[in-house]
C-alpha cells in the first residue's frame, strides 16, 4: 500500500479490520503490562500503513489511554524514576520524530524489529541488577525510550529492560512506564503535528481505533490482577520477540520486491 492510498483509510476495509483487531490486542496487552499498545499496536499498523502515518495515530491513542487510566495508577507510580525517565525521553523524542520523516518504511521497520529484538535478548538472558539503579543508567534508558517512542511510537523495549531488570514490583513497573509514555507521546504527537504530520485521516482512524483500544485495557487490566504475578515477565518476551520476528520479515519482504 502506497503512501497516498493508505491516506485514505475508508477506502480499505480490510486495512481497517485488521488496524481494529491490532488495536484490540494492543490495549490487552497495555492493560496487562503497562507498556504493550504501541510495541503491538505500531508495528501492527506499520504492516499495513506507512510508519509516518501509522506513528501520530498510535501517538495520539497513547495520550487517550493514559488518560483512562491515569487514576488507578497513579498510589503506584515511582515518581523519582518517572521524573527522571519522562525528562530524557521527551527531549529525546524530539530527535527521533525527526528521524521518522526522513527514514523510509522499510528501514524504519527494519529498525523497529532490530530495537524489540535487543530488547527480548536482554530479557531472555535473565540479566538483573539487584540495587537500585543509578542515575546514569535511568537518564540512558529514558533517552533510548524517547528516540525510539519519537522515531517510531514503540519506546517500550528500554523501560521494559530497565523495570523488568530491576528490583521493581510488576505493579510499580506498570504505572511508572504508563507516566513516562503519557509525557513521551504527548510531546511526540505536538512535534509530528508542527510538522504537518496529524491529519484529518489520522484523526478519523483515533475516533475509530481508540475504543476497540480502551475495550482492550480493561480486559487487559483484569487479566494483569488475576495472573500478573507469575506471568508478567514471560508474556512480555514472548509479544515481543513475536512482533520482533514480524517487523524483521516484513522489511526483508520488502526489500525482494
Amino acid at each position: 500500500m502506497n503512501e497516498s492510498s493508505a491516506a485514505t483509510l475508508t477506502a480499505h476495509p480490510w486495512a481497517l479490520a485488521f488496524a481494529g483487531l491490532a488495536m484490540l490486542a494492543a490495549g490487552t496487552m497495555r492493560g496487562f503490562s503497562g507498556f504493550g499498545a504501541a510495541m503491538l499496536g505500531m508495528p501492527a499498523l506499520s504492516m499495513v500503513f506507512p510508519p509516518a502515518l501509522a506513528a501520530p495515530i498510535m501517538t495520539s491513542i497513547q495520550v487517550l489511554s493514559s488518560l483512562q487510566t491515569a487514576r488507578a495508577d497513579r498510589p503506584h507510580i515511582l515518581w523519582r524514576q518517572a521524573l527522571i525517565l519522562a525528562a530524557a525521553s521527551g527531549l529525546a523524542a524530539l530527535v527521533g520524530a525527526r528521524l521518522l520523516v526522513v527514514t523510509t518504511p522499510c528501514v524504519s521497520r527494519l529498525i523497529m524489529g532490530c530495537i524489540v529484538l535487543a530488547a527480548v535478548a536482554v530479557l531472555a538472558s535473565g540479566w538483573r541488577y539487584r540495587s537500585q539503579p543509578r542515575l546514569g543508567l535511568t537518564l540512558s534508558a529514558g533517552a533510548f525510550s524517547g528516540l525510539g517512542n519519537g522515531f517510531a511510537a514503540i519506546g517500550g523495549p528500554p523501560l521494559v529492560a530497565y523495570f523488568l531488570g530491576g528490583p521493581f514490583s510488576p505493579l510499580n513497573a506498570r504505572a511508572t512506564m504508563t507516566i513516562v509514555f503519557a509525557a513521551q507521546s504527548a510531546v511526540s504527537l505536538l512535534t509530528l503535528a508542527a510538522m504537518g504530520k496529524v491529519s484529518l485521516h489520522t484523526l478519523l482512524f483515533v475516533l475509530i481505533a481508540y475504543p476497540l483500544q480502551a475495550a482492550g485495557i480493561v480486559l487487559g487490566r483484569r487479566l494483569f490482577l488475576r495472573h500478573g504475578d507469575s506471568h508478567y515477565r514471560r508474556v512480555c518476551i514472548l509479544i515481543l520477540a513475536l512482533m520482533a520476528l514480524l517487523l524483521i520479515a516484513r522489511s526483508a519482504w520488502d526489500s525482494l520486491t
